[in-house]
């Protein structure tokens, strides 16, 4: 909407730059005498940290690991996608204790975990991680963080061959 004498230009509903990310507008001026000009105006919407990352494909992750794998064996790579734009879309994994720089670690930028010790499956035969997500902080200070659980089975070494 314009308004006819200040010539401000506002928006009657909500904007959302990951649904449209720009307009295109003709603003047409017209005096009482009916003469009139025409001006074009390109709008291109700027991007807030309003969207939270999500796992792909799945929010629920089961991986195995021999338990003779050295350690730094990578278990799984993680993958997040985000859609705002800049860095609100830059993701970030973290594991999250108690499994976090123990047994388990994640490269925060790729999402490989990997082994930080070697594992006995007659000890523990799985493990429960929980991992997050989170997107860095955007032009509002804002950051959102999202968590899922990973499940590591360990599998066990066969001493016999057939």
């Amino acid at each position: 909407m314009l308004y006819d004498v200040v010539g401000v230009l506002v928006t009657k509903k909500p904007l959302d730059r990951e649904t449209v990310p720009e307009y295109h507008l003709t603003v047409v001026a017209q005096d009482g005498g009916g003469l009139q000009c025409r001006s074009t105006m390109h709008v291109t919407l700027t991007d807030v940290n309003d969207n939270a990352p999500r796992f792909i494909p799945h929010s629920h992750y089961t991986s195995s690991v021999p338990e003779n794998a050295p350690v730094g064996t990578p278990v799984l790579r993680l993958a997040a996608v985000d859609p705002d734009v800049g860095i609100s879309r830059r993701i970030r994994y973290l594991v999250e204790p108690p499994h976090a720089g123990v047994l388990f670690a994640v490269d925060a930028v790729s999402g490989v975990i990997t082994l930080l010790q070697s594992l006995d499956r007659e000890h523990q035969a799985s493990y429960n991680l929980t991992v997050s997500a989170s997107d860095q902080v955007g032009l509002h200070n804002t950051q959102i963080r999202i968590t899922l659980e990973l499940c590591v089975l360990v599998t066990e070494l066969s001493f016999f061959s057939y």
